[in-house]
Order: structure tokens, then C-alpha cells, then sequence
């Protein structure tokens, strides 16, 4: 049983585990969008393309041990390799509190595994879509369609949701999207409200937290997808594609903006915070779209309120009910 293997074990397991495929994650995050395959080529400068050895292949500290600068010929490197690292590792010892050491579960030890790490693919994977979302205003089908698809295979181990909540959720999260937003938006507006996108995001919600989750997540999302657009446009400060977290590169570097990305190797070895990098000279980066002004990337809402409600559940459902009847409107 879980009981039985002490906290502090399975706590620093988490972490550990977090953070390695933190790194795996940065790979999506660069690799996807380009269409680009996230076990070949192995990982190489970003400037000389000179090979990345192992001993540098260390998830948070190996970012800091090179001084945010590639070995080999001193290439900066984004300091968005440690950030989603250790957010990997974070979430993934919450994950562990949460399904595999709270005091009102007991479940053996493979169940909670089996849990666990399916929730953890799931995080990792509304990671991957918030960057790159926030980035190309797009999420890629790599992480929607094997993430719904593994919602759905391990819903039998996981009660709530259960199996007919998820597959509720999985399509009906989708139809809603696709029908109100997308589809009939375009054709009463003459132009998408969403992207497919973003619906196929929600039909991979809906596969892990059932239609509840997937509910909450939409008008939660939208909610705070609304609160961002305002202060953006009263701030005037936004976000563009193509000048996320390598906005650095960008600026000295606008047709390989990219180039300074973590990778792994053939045999799935991880980084150490963006010491490993990829490139690409054919690439051409998108053109910018921007979402302090235009435009407003629903994936990052989406993937926030999902978190909310898988580690707050009936909490968050209530908390935003009662700041919704606060609101002026409301009255």
C-alpha cells in the first residue's frame, strides 16, 4: 500500500520525476509547432552544433551550473528551460499529495501509480499547450489526442470522474467548442471565435476531470481569459507569437528566433534547463499575432482553470460562485 513507503520517498520520487520530463516537455515545446520529431536529431549547440554531453544533462541545476550559456562556445540560453522544469517537478509532487498521500486515500501502491503518473502526463501536457499556445496562438494535436485518448484508457482506474463522466466529458467538451465557437462563430461572424485547437484542448480536459471539469474549465478559462484582455489593453503589455520566453533571440535573431531550445537525445536523455538546443536554418517562424491588442491565446485559460479544478474540485466551484455573485453585473 501507499502507506507503507514513507512520504518523503514518494514526495522526492515526484520531484525528480517532475523535473526529467520537465525537460522532455521543453522538447514538445520547440519540436511540435515545427513539426519536428522530439527523439531525432539529438541534442547539439545551437550555434556551432557541436553534441551536448550527458554530464550537462542535469533538469533545473545544469541551467544554472553553465550560467545560462551553451559549453561549448557560450550561446545564450532561455532561462524558460529552468522555469518549466522545475514547474514540472512542482506540480508533480502536488500530484503525489494529492492522489497518492492524502489522508482519506488508500489505494496499493500500483494503483496510485498508474493515477499518479496519468495525471502527470495530463499536467504535463496543458504545460505544452500553455507555451506553445502562448507563443504560435496554437496548440498542437500531439498533446489533444494522445492526452484524450489516455484520459479515457485509465478512467477506469480513476473514480471521480469514472468512465461515462469522462467520455461525456471528452465529447461533449469538444462538441461544445467546435460547434458554438468555432463552426457557427465563423459562420455568423465570418471568422473563428476559437481554434480547433482549443477544442480538442477541452475534449482532453473533459477525458481526465468529466463534463464537470470540462464545464468549470470554459467558463472559468473565459473568465480569466477576460480579466487578462483588460488589464492587457489598460497596461498596454502583451504577448506576441514568435517572442515568448526566447524573445532575447528573437530580437537579435528574427528568422531563427527559436534556435536556443532544449532537446533530448535519441534515447530520451534530458537537459539540463536549455543546455541542450535544436536548429533548424530552413524553419520559418510564424508570423506574429497579438494578443494584447487582437488576439488572446485560450489554450493557458483553459489549461489554468483544468489545474483548479483538479486540485480544488467542488472548492474552486464554489469560490468562483461566489466572486461571480460579487460582480457588479450580478446585481
Amino acid at each position: 500500500m501507499v502507506s507503507d513507503v514513507p512520504a518523503w520517498f514518494v514526495l522526492g520520487a515526484a520531484f525528480c520525476f517532475g523535473a526529467c520530463w520537465g525537460s522532455f516537455f521543453n522538447v514538445a515545446i520547440y519540436r511540435w509547432p515545427r513539426g519536428l520529431s522530439v527523439v531525432t536529431p539529438p541534442s547539439h549547440c545551437p550555434k556551432c552544433g557541436v553534441g551536448v554531453p550527458a554530464r550537462f544533462n542535469l533538469p533545473i541545476i545544469g541551467y544554472f551550473i553553465l550560467r545560462g550559456r551553451t559549453a561549448c562556445c557560450g550561446e545564450p540560453l532561455s532561462p524558460r528551460y529552468p522555469v518549466i522544469e522545475l514547474l514540472s517537478a512542482v506540480l508533480c509532487v502536488a500530484l503525489a499529495r494529492r492522489f497518492m498521500l492524502a489522508p482519506d486515500i488508500e489505494l496499493s501502491l500500483v494503483r496510485a501509480s498508474v493515477i499518479g503518473v496519468a495525471y502527470f502526463f495530463f499536467v504535463g501536457g496543458l504545460l505544452i499547450a500553455t507555451f506553445v499556445d502562448l507563443e504560435y496562438m496554437e496548440i498542437p494535436d500531439e498533446v489533444s489526442l494522445p492526452g484524450a485518448a489516455l484520459g479515457l484508457v485509465t478512467a477506469v482506474f480513476r473514480d471521480p470522474p469514472g468512465v461515462e463522466a469522462a467520455a461525456l466529458g471528452a465529447g461533449a467538451g469538444f462538441l461544445v467548442i467546435q460547434l458554438v465557437f468555432v463552426w457557427s462563430y465563423e459562420h455568423i461572424a465570418g471568422r473563428r471565435g476559437m481554434g480547433e485547437g482549443d477544442s480538442k484542448l477541452l475534449m482532453m480536459i473533459g477525458a481526465f476531470l468529466g463534463w464537470q471539469g470540462a464545464l468549470f474549465a470554459v467558463f472559468a478559462g473565459a473568465a480569466q481569459g477576460l480579466i487578462a484582455f483588460v488589464i492587457s489593453r489598460l497596461t498596454g503589455v502583451g504577448f506576441s507569437a514568435g517572442q515568448g520566453a526566447d524573445a532575447d533571440e528573437a530580437e537579435s535573431e528574427p528568422a531563427d528566433a527559436a534556435k536556443s531550445v532544449v532537446s533530448p537525445d535519441a534515447a530520451g536523455e534530458v537537459d539540463g534547463g536549455g543546455e541542450q538546443a535544436d536548429t533548424d536554418d530552413e524553419d520559418d517562424e510564424p508570423a506574429p499575432r497579438y494578443w494584447g491588442h487582437f488576439k488572446v491565446p485560450f489554450g493557458p485559460f483553459l489549461a489554468l482553470a483544468a489545474l483548479e479544478y483538479l486540485f480544488f474540485g467542488e472548492a474552486a466551484t464554489q469560490a468562483w460562485f461566489e466572486l461571480m455573485e460579487k460582480l457588479p453585473w450580478h446585481s
